[in-house]
C-alpha cells in the first residue's frame, strides 16, 4: 500500500468528499461546453432555411464563335453577351479571352476545355471598355488575329482552333465557347493599291485599281484570281455594301447605285483560291469620295409652237432624265440675238411641258427656246429656236 501522504496520488485513496467534488467539477466543465458549441450552433443557423446555395459564378457563354482568313490574319466574331452593369457582381463580365491552339491537321483535335487551357494560347484580350465600344457598333464582337502565313506555308499541315471565354471582376472564367477551326492558305494575295473613283458620267462612277504586286507571303506572281468592290456611308463606319455581284476580273467598276452628295468611302479586295472556296485579302487602302453632279441635262427636243386669241403656246416631250426638275423658256425679237439678251420668261423652273405666251403684241413675231434644270441647278443647252407670229 501506497500511504496517503507520500506524494504520489492514486485514485483508490481519493476521499469519498473529495471525489464527489471533482466529478461535480468535471461535469460542469463538460456543461458549459455544451452549451457554448450548441449556441454557436444555434447563430451560426439563425435566418436560414433549407440547404446552403453555393455562390453565383460566371455563367455567360457564346455557342455562336465564327472565324473566316482575311488576307494574312484571322477574323473571329460572336454575338454581344449579356452586359451586366453591377461591377460587384460575379455576373460582371471584365474582358474576353481569346485562345488559340496550334494543331497539326492529323492529330486528334483537342476538345477537352481543361485539355485546351493548358496547350492554347491567348493571342488577344478585349477589355470592357472594348466589349461596350463594339457592342455599340458594329454590334457584334470581333478580334483579328495577325497569324505567320511564312511558317504556315513550311508547315502545309498546321490547323489553328479558335475559342474564347470571359472573365469577371474577381478573375473567375466562364465556360469556354464552341471551338472554331481554320485551315490557313497561305497563298493569299496582297489587297489592291491606289483605288481611285470619278464620276464619269451622269448616272456612274468610274472605280480603278491597281493590282497587287505579291501575296502576303511574299511569293510572286500573286494568286489573285478577282475582286470584290465595297462601298459604305462615311457616316456608317460598319456598314458596308458588296457591290459587284460575281468577282470582278478585271481592275475596274462602275457604281450605278449612288446619290449624289453622300461622301462614300470605296474599297476593294483581292480574291485568292482556298482550299475550301475563294478568300479575301484585307480591305485596301479606303478611298473617300462625294459624287457632285456637274452634268447638265440634254435640251428639251423638239420644242412645238402654235398661236391663237392673242397667245402663243410652246409644247416640248418631258426629260427622261431622273434628276430634272423643270424648265425655263427664253424670248427674243431676233433670232440672232446674242445669249445673254434673251428673257427667260419664268421666275422659277416651269415643272408642266408647256407654256403660254400672253404677253404679247398682235402680228409681232417672236423668238422661243427652252432649256432643262436639274435639282443641282444645272442648266441644260437652249433648244433649237422656234418662232410665231400672234394671231388675234
Amino acid at each position: 500500500m501506497i500511504p496517503p501522504n507520500s506524494g504520489r496520488i492514486s485514485i483508490g485513496y481519493i476521499p469519498k468528499t473529495e471525489r464527489t467534488i471533482w466529478h461535480f467539477r468535471g461535469f460542469r466543465s463538460w456543461f458549459f461546453v455544451i452549451v457554448l458549441v450548441a449556441a454557436a450552433l444555434a447563430i451560426s443557423g439563425c435566418g436560414k432555411v433549407g440547404a446552403p446555395v453555393p455562390p453565383t459564378r460566371l455563367s455567360e457563354r457564346t455557342s455562336e464563335l465564327a472565324a473566316i482568313q482575311r488576307g494574312g490574319t484571322i477574323l473571329l466574331t460572336w454575338p454581344v453577351p449579356a452586359l451586366v452593369a453591377d461591377e460587384s457582381s460575379r455576373l460582371f463580365i471584365s474582358r474576353v479571352d481569346i485562345y488559340r491552339l496550334t494543331e497539326s491537321r492529323n492529330q486528334e483535335p483537342v476538345l477537352d476545355p481543361e485539355d485546351f487551357a493548358d496547350t492554347a494560347q491567348i493571342v488577344a484580350v478585349l477589355d470592357r471598355a472594348t466589349i461596350e465600344a463594339q457592342a455599340k457598333a458594329p454590334g457584334h464582337l470581333y478580334c483579328v488575329d495577325p497569324v505567320n502565313l511564312s511558317s504556315i506555308a513550311q508547315q502545309p499541315n498546321t490547323r489553328l482552333r479558335y475559342a474564347i471565354r470571359y472573365v469577371n471582376q474577381r478573375g473567375q472564367y466562364g465556360t469556354f465557347s464552341n471551338t472554331v477551326v481554320i485551315e490557313p492558305a497561305p497563298a493569299v494575295a496582297m489587297p489592291p493599291a491606289d483605288v481611285a473613283a470619278k464620276a464619269d458620267s451622269q448616272d456612274s462612277i468610274a472605280i480603278s485599281w491597281n493590282a497587287p504586286k505579291a501575296n502576303v507571303n511574299g511569293a510572286t506572281p500573286p494568286s489573285v484570281v478577282g475582286y470584290n468592290v465595297y462601298r459604305r456611308n462615311a457616316k456608317r463606319p460598319f456598314v458596308e455594301d458588296l457591290l459587284n455581284s460575281e468577282p470582278l476580273t478585271t481592275t475596274s467598276f462602275v457604281d450605278t447605285k449612288f446619290q449624289y452628295q453622300v461622301e462614300y468611302v470605296y474599297t476593294v479586295r483581292s480574291l485568292s483560291q482556298g482550299a475550301n472556296g475563294l478568300i479575301e485579302s484585307v480591305d485596301s487602302e479606303p478611298f473617300r469620295f462625294t459624287p457632285v453632279d456637274a452634268f447638265a441635262p440634254a435640251a428639251p427636243d423638239p420644242v412645238s409652237i402654235a398661236s391663237s386669241n392673242g397667245t402663243i403656246s410652246l409644247f416640248w416631250p418631258s426629260s427622261s432624265e431622273r434628276d430634272v426638275i423643270g424648265y425655263n423658256v427664253y424670248r427674243a425679237a431676233s433670232a440672232d440675238t446674242p445669249d445673254k439678251d434673251w428673257t427667260r420668261m419664268n421666275d422659277q423652273p416651269l415643272t408642266p411641258v408647256t407654256f403660254r405666251d400672253d404677253l404679247v403684241v398682235i402680228d409681232q413675231t417672236y423668238f422661243y427656246r427652252v432649256t432643262a434644270v436639274d435639282r443641282f441647278n444645272n442648266e441644260s443647252a437652249r433648244s433649237r429656236i422656234v418662232s410665231e407670229t400672234a394671231h388675234p
